[in-house]
């Protein structure tokens, strides 16, 4: 793992003052029976420390696939991680060294793997081709006066063409219409923390705190929900036991019930009580319709995760690509009977390299959530709901 990804806070543990309860939830999130509330957001200074700690809690004591960053890594540079200035300084180097880089590199490359058995099989297949041919001149003799060069290549090279672009470039799309979507996520995520902060926790702090742990769980259920990993032990770690305990009962997916719970926690705060303000119908208006945003992004997901691109194509696309390997070997041996059976082999093996490299790409990014920087999206989400927190606690008094 990158030392980059696992830099973190340290947080102290609150320092055991007494809670301050709220509508029977006290400010670490534990129902009682007192309702006494303080106005003070200062007041509530260890529901914010344990707010902080537990939450910190995430990058040093959860071991679960859910926090773990998941490369794809090649030695070149991957998809798979965040970039920063340095991954792009080596990204655009000039022509000469990007392209020797890339060569040189080739036998790292995750695709080159996934393909490498299916085009050792062609490799065989041509060899044997060329062998038969070699064993039996008749063979090539057939071959050559079939004119199989201008038949068989022509018909079938712009159909592989096609069904590869088409392919390829509503994979692009839905790569790109997840990346946007995590991106409002962590956008609308940091405002809304941002918003309970500087609206509701004047006067309804561990209401707001609460918000706030819901908004830092969200990102990482949405990442388990898309990956079908466990989040458990991250809800545990970051939401009070009773929270907890609720939201894994849930049959509902879990950041749909996130987005319910922050919605009826949102109208606590807008019809106030006999200790707390009422949150003003603009600034309840504005939050809820940030949640629709975050329903926006969960929607988005399920729709990429649920609705593939229609299996016809890819079906189409192997099964022109293995025809067209299959005779190409065949083809080239009937252009001349000078052309000699390694230039055969070499020729076909480049070949099937290049059509199942493409073919490859497309099947990789048409299922884009294994190989998005979810762990460090998600991080930087939950950073920006502490960082919301952090900010209002040290701002000066006006």
């Amino acid at each position: 793992v990158d030392p980059r990804h696992t830099r973190h806070h340290q947080y102290a543990p609150p320092r055991g003052r007494a809670l301050i309860p709220l509508h029977g939830i006290t400010a670490s999130g534990r129902y009682g029976d007192q309702t006494h509330f303080s106005n003070s957001w200062l007041d509530n200074e260890d529901a914010i420390d344990s707010f902080l700690y537990d939450a910190s809690k995430m990058f040093t004591h959860v071991n679960t696939t859910l926090t773990t960053p998941c490369y794809l890594l090649s030695r070149d540079s991957s998809y798979t991680k965040s970039w920063t200035n340095v991954e792009w300084e080596r990204h655009c180097q000039r022509s000469l060294r990007r392209y020797g880089r890339h060569f040189f590199n080739w036998h790292t490359s995750t695709t080159a793997h996934a393909v490498l058995p299916f085009v050792i099989l062609v490799a065989v297949w041509s060899a044997a081709v060329c062998f038969i041919s070699e064993r039996f001149p008749v063979v090539r003799n057939y071959l050559q006066k079939a004119s199989l060069k201008s038949s068989l290549l022509a018909s079938f090279a712009s159909p592989i063409a096609l069904l590869l672009t088409l392919k390829t470039n509503r994979a692009l799309d839905r790569v790109l219409d997840t990346r946007k979507a995590w991106g409002m996520m962590t956008r609308v995520t940091r405002a809304l923390a941002g918003m309970a902060c500087a609206y509701v926790a004047p006067t309804n702090g561990p209401l707001a705190l609460l918000m706030c742990r819901y908004l830092a769980v969200f990102p990482w259920c949405l990442k388990g929900r898309l990956r079908g990993e466990d989040d458990e032990e991250v809800i545990r770690t970051v939401l009070p036991p009773q929270e907890a305990e609720w939201l894994l009962k849930q049959e509902a997916e879990r950041p749909i019930a996130i987005l319910s719970r922050i919605r009826c926690l949102i109208y606590l705060a807008q019809t106030g009580n006999e200790v707390s303000l009422p949150l003003p119908m603009s600034t309840h208006l504005h939050m809820g319709n940030r949640l629709h945003d975050l329903e926006t992004v969960v929607g988005t997901c399920n729709r990429i995760l649920g609705s593939p691109i229609p299996p016809t194509f890819s079906r189409m696309t192997s099964r022109l690509i293995c025809l067209y390997l299959l005779v190409f070997p065949f083809a080239l041996l009937g252009f001349s009977s000078s052309v000699s059976p390694v230039s055969v082999v070499l020729t076909s093996t480049l070949t099937a390299y290049v059509l199942c490299g493409i073919d490859e790409i497309g099947v990789e990014l048409e299922h884009p959530f294994p190989i998005m920087p979810m762990q460090h999206m998600s991080t930087a989400a939950q950073k920006g709901v502490m960082a919301q927190v952090q900010m209002m606690r040290s701002m000066p008094k006006v």
